[in-house]
This record gives C-alpha cells, structure tokens and sequence, in this order.
C-alpha cells in the first residue's frame, strides 16, 4: 500500500508539473508576467514544392504497398501455405478490423451482439468511407486498406510540411522515416482508424500552423469524427492563436471563434449516431463497460501496467502487450520535456495532453497503436536527431527491428492491437 501511494504521488506529481510547467510557458508567450516564461523559438519556414510533395506521397504510398506484397507472400507461402490471393486482404482483418468491415457492411444498426449496439464505441468516419469506397472496389476489406494506404501517404506530406518549416527539409525527412519506421506503424496499412485519423489531424495542425483557420477546422471536424482525440485540435488552434499574437487579443479570439469550435461538429455527429441508433447521445459510455473501458487517473493506469508487465501469468502476453506499453509512456513523456522550449505551445501542449489521455484508460490495450498518431513526438525526434547522425542511425535501427517483430507477432495472432 505504501508503495502504490508512493507510486501515485510521484508519477501524479511529474505529470502535473509538467502539464503546469507547459501552460505557464504558453501564458508567458501571451505576455503574462508568469515564470518559467520562454521565447517562442523562431521556424525554419522552408516551403515544400509540390513536387516534392508529390514525391513524398508517391514514396509513402509505395512503402505501403510494399509492405502489403510482403505480408500477402508470407501469409500465402509460409502462414496458409496453398491459400488463395483473397488471403492479403482477409490477413488484415484481425482484432478491430472485423468490427470496421462489419459496420461498413451492416451499418450500426443491423450490426449488435447479444441485442445491444456495443459497436458504437467505434467512431463513424472510417466505416462510412469504406462503405462509399467498396462500390468501387467491390470489396470491403479492399475500400478499407485503399483507405488507409491514401490517407497514410496524405498524411506523410502533411507532417513532411511541418517539419520542414519548423525544422528544415533534412528533419522533415527523419520524421517522415520514424513516423514510418515506428514499431505500430503498420498500422497505417491495415483495416485501422490510424491513417485515416494521421491525415486528418495532420492537415490540422499544418493549417492551424499556417492560420487557415476554416480548413483546420473542416479537417478537425473530419478528425473527431474519426476518434475522441480529434477535437484536441481545438486546444492546439486556440495556443497558437494567443502564441501568435503574444496576447490575450480577446476581439480575434472572438472573430476566429466559430472556426477554432468547428472541430466540435464532428463530436456532434458522433453524439447524434449515438442518439438515433441507442436512443442516448451518450449510449457509447454504456457500450464502454462492455469493453472494460472508462476514464482511469494516468498513475493508476501506469500501475496496473506495471504489475501487468512484472507479473501477468501469460509471458507472451507480457512482452507482446505489457512491457511496450510501460515502457513507451517514459520515452513519450521525455520527448515532450526535451521540447517544451524547443517548440511552439500548440505542438507541446497538444502531445502532452494527447499522451495523458492515451494513458488514462481504464484497460489500455492499443497504446502503441494510438502513439503512431502522435503527431508532435516525431517532430520532436526528429530536432533531437539534428546533426547527431548516430543517433538517428540507433533510432532507425531499433524502431525497424521493433516494427518487424510487432507486425510477425500481430500476423501469427500477438495481443498486438
């Protein structure tokens, strides 16, 4: 008991102080006379081309497609030996995958279980998109990848955009690669939310960075009905808005209202679906308990990773689900304390708040999976990777290996979800 009090103060405290230490820096940029008041750092505005851009897209969208070809060749030859072709597409479909085609299929109405809408934890964005696609694939697991294959490479020339005007185009690149090369990246490529939802909320961040304030909320709309996380882009639109003027100019904040709010639309959405189909526009928190789903406090969520990752009785489960799990919130968590001076608040803000919340769910089960759309944290290591060429060596090296062994333990069916 002492120990988990221990626990709970000390991880609690490293977590409040930081989050403290970040507004007060946000506030100081909006001229308060707060401490810990730092300069906002000055961009490298380098300006990607549309070629380059191109270039970018096309190069993203043949990694994918050569990861598929990879993975249908070792499902077909050494997996199910003698399967047919059919067998790329249906590989994917594994964990949450099958709900996404079913609910593109059945729609939310026609797909329960037990009697009960439990799938309508599941934002509607993705399935709806597979639906309209399939009339042209006429398959739906084929509309889901094509998907997310587009929406990944879109994606990849947003956060290559980014990172070149903060950064330069030498880190865009790196932080094209690591995104890539992440251990969950491939994810991206699979029957999942996660490229779908890395093009939305990185064409928000691009044009939130830009100050395009009505396109950054069309994407945050498109955002949040992708996933809950979506509408953080709010938070990131109103810290650059302040950030940008250097005050509280509360006639702009007034003016750029309405677009700054749009993201909230898309949760709207959501909460109408819940509304027609379960009667309550808050039916998803009912069909949460049946996924063992909740708001749970960081240190206590982090606490039961820990025990889980020490002592869960499957030792493959430990290593497969666990340990990365536990291990990915201290790697996370330095990236936003190396940034906090190095960037602007609207990118540190939104991936301290988006790592907190990833790490405040009752049964974390996708931490992996849902830091590959943590946005901020590639162009975070991207800056730490500046001129230190053996570090971005190291970092390639061991996130390749990392995505080789997640994707065979995902493939030959690892609590890898």
């Amino acid at each position: 008991m002492t120990i988990k009090l221990l626990w709970t103060v000390l991880v609690s405290g490293a977590v409040i102080a930081l989050g403290l230490s970040l507004v007060l820096r946000w506030l100081g940029t909006a001229g308060l006379p707060v401490p810990l008041a730092s300069r906002t750092p000055d961009a490298v505005r380098y300006a990607v081309s549309r070629a380059e851009g191109l270039r970018v897209f096309l190069s993203a969208l043949l990694f994918r497609l050569v990861i598929f070809v990879l993975v249908g060749l070792f499902t077909c030859l050494v997996l199910y030996p003698g399967s047919g072709p059919d067998a790329a597409l249906w590989t994917w479909q594994r964990w949450d995958a099958l709900h996404y085609v079913n609910l593109a299929e059945l729609g939310y109405t026609g797909y329960m279980e037990d009697g009960k809408h439990l799938f309508l934890v599941f934002f509607p964005l993705y399935p709806w998109l597979m639906r309209l696609v399939s009339f042209i694939t006429g398959n739906t697991m084929a509309a889901g990848l094509l998907i997310s294959f587009l929406t990944y490479a879109g994606g990849c020339v947003y956060l290559y955009q980014l990172a070149a005007w903060e950064l330069g185009e030498r880190a865009a690149r790196r932080a094209v690669l690591f995104l890539s090369i992440f251990p969950y990246a491939f994810f991206f490529g699979g029957i999942m939310t996660e490229g779908l939802f890395l093009f939305t909320t990185a064409a928000g961040l691009w044009y939130i960075r830009r100050h395009r304030w009505w396109l950054a909320g069309v994407f945050g709309v498109l955002a949040a009905m992708t996933r809950m996380h979506g509408i953080l882009l709010i938070g990131a639109a109103a810290a650059e808005l302040v950030e940008d003027r250097g005050r509280f100019d509360w006639r702009e904040i007034g003016r750029r209202l309405p677009a700054l709010l749009l993201p909230a639309l898309g949760t709207l959405v959501y909460l109408a679906l819940n509304w027609q189909v379960g009667g309550d526009p808050f039916a998803f928190t009912v069909m949460q308990e049946h996924w063992s789903q909740g708001f749970c406090w960081i240190s206590d969520t982090l606490w039961y990773v820990l025990n889980n990752a020490l002592s869960y009785p499957t030792q493959a489960v430990r290593y497969q689900l666990w340990i990365p799990t536990i291990v990915l919130f201290p790697i996370f968590f330095a990236l936003v304390l190396y940034a906090r001076k190095k960037f602007r608040s609207m990118y540190v803000l939104y991936g301290f708040v988006y790592l907190v919340l990833n790490y405040s769910l009752s049964w974390l089960l996708s931490a992996g999976r849902y830091l590959s759309c943590g946005l901020p944290f590639f162009l975070f290591a991207a800056a730490l990777t500046e001129n230190r060429r053996w570090l971005t060596i190291l970092i390639s090296a061991g996130m390749s290996i990392g995505f080789v062994l997640m994707l065979y333990g995902y493939l030959t069916g690892g609590q890898i979800m």
